[in-house]
């Protein structure tokens, strides 16, 4: 293959990748829109606080195995070794988050047994969703290790096209009960690596060469596996768990709720590319710790934190003025929060992107546990805020932008400490 046919090839599967991810995300905005115009505001906000509290749990955790798995995958394949033991290790470390997945859901449920109702049907969403989370990205690990990225990305069209298929057979039914619009979106994934995972599993691309005979690989360590997991999960919490707080404290007034919902999960768009801007930046920071360039390391801190200050003043100046009416257009919610809320939203999202630039300097000095810290600590300031203090509004708003605020300043001691160090 020719070094321009590689490049096509390379920018071909990153359209793949990228569209595919996309879709799904348009996807279930477009279900959660679609579900806005025939459920009532209670039944919104129930679908929209599952659909936040299972993405938080299922993907924060499952995310990391999926990482651990491509590395060891691909790994394996670059020596000619068998990969058995890479996924074997991804289906054990799959096993041990699937059971602390059950046991965050269980704790969690609490927050939103109010909204749903409780019983064995809320349970019973609850643990479908996250088996189907651990489904895709068990699947979708090996599947980028072995670089088939047109199945990669065949998960998430599966995904997202069940989703809008679901939620039409709904509305044509005229069915506007709250439990079946979620369980369009807890059986989603399940289905999509149902569907998957006879070709995923059937062998490697095609042209690959055959495993040394006897070969092994040793897996991701369960350690890293953890940290990782541990440091998405908080991640994805201190974005997602503030309109969950709000609709649990908000049972009586579901449409102040639905309003918050509205506004946060469109506040926190930026936060979709925090995966892509680590993607771009761990190199080039890792490249820089590898050589002791920390003139380097200060150099793009300070720019890239330029460019978040002058973006973050526009976002802020959007969230204002334009937010609420995408809100009332998207998802109806004609009861959007107060000005000073939405710019307290816009705020933490701006000190994220920030913290980001931190946690991704972290990561290329291998020390993702201090980074995982970071965000737990967030995490659990954000909550005890959200659900403590009053009004429910306020608390939320303030909880996610000083949570924010403690894993920037955390994360810009622990590289203090460390520049000092070295």
């Amino acid at each position: 293959m020719t070094r321009a046919a590689a490049v096509l090839r390379q920018g071909g599967s990153a359209v793949q990748v990228a569209g595919s991810q996309l879709g799904l995300a348009l996807s279930n905005y477009a279900v959660l829109a679609v579900a806005a115009r025939h459920l009532d505001a209670a039944g919104f906000v129930a679908i929209s606080s599952y659909y936040l509290l299972v993405n938080t749990v299922g993907r924060g955790l499952f995310a990391a195995v999926e990482l651990e798995a491509t590395r060891a995958v691909a790994e394996a394949g670059a020596a000619g070794l068998d990969d058995g033991p890479a996924r074997r290790a991804a289906l054990r470390h799959t096993g041990l988050l699937l059971v602390g997945a059950f046991v965050l859901l269980g704790v969690s449920s609490p927050l939103i047994s109010g909204i749903m109702g409780s019983g064995f049907s809320v349970i019973a969403l609850l643990a479908l969703g996250a088996a189907g989370m651990a489904s895709s990205y068990l699947l979708r690990g090996p599947l980028a290790g072995q670089r088939r990225y047109g199945l990669y990305a065949a998960t998430f069209w599966i995904e997202a096209g069940i989703g809008i298929v679901g939620a039409l057979v709904l509305v044509l039914l005229g069915d506007s009960t709250a439990t079946m619009w979620i369980a369009v979106v807890a059986l989603a994934p399940l289905v999509a690596a149902a569907v998957v995972a006879r070709p995923a599993l059937s062998g490697g691309p095609a042209g690959a060469p055959a495993p040394v005979p006897g070969s092994a690989r040793p897996g991701s360590t369960t350690r890293a596996v953890v940290w990782s997991a541990a440091l998405l999960l908080a991640g994805q919490g201190l974005w997602n768990l503030a309109p969950v707080a709000v609709t649990s404290r908000l049972t009586d007034a579901p449409a102040v709720a639905a309003g918050f919902f509205a506004a946060a999960v469109i506040i926190r768009a930026p936060v979709l590319f925090f995966p892509s801007v680590q993607a771009l930046l761990l190199p080039m920071f890792t490249a820089m710790a590898t050589t002791g360039d920390a003139t380097g390391v200060r150099r793009t801190t300070r720019l890239l934190g330029a460019f978040m200050l002058v973006a973050g003043t526009v976002w802020v100046a959007a969230a204002v003025f334009v937010v609420p009416l995408v809100g009332e257009l998207v998802f109806k919610a004609g009861t959007p929060p107060p000005t000073w809320v939405l710019v307290l939203l816009a705020a933490s999202t701006v000190i994220g992107a920030v913290a980001q630039i931190g946690q991704t300097h972290l990561i290329a000095l291998r020390r993702p546990a201090a980074a995982a810290l970071a965000w737990i600590a967030g995490l659990v300031v954000l909550l005890a805020v959200a659900l403590l203090a009053v009004p429910p509004l306020t608390a939320a708003a303030e909880g996610q932008l000083i949570g924010a605020g403690v894993v920037l300043v955390v994360l810009t001691l622990v590289r203090r400490r460390h520049r000092a160090q070295t």
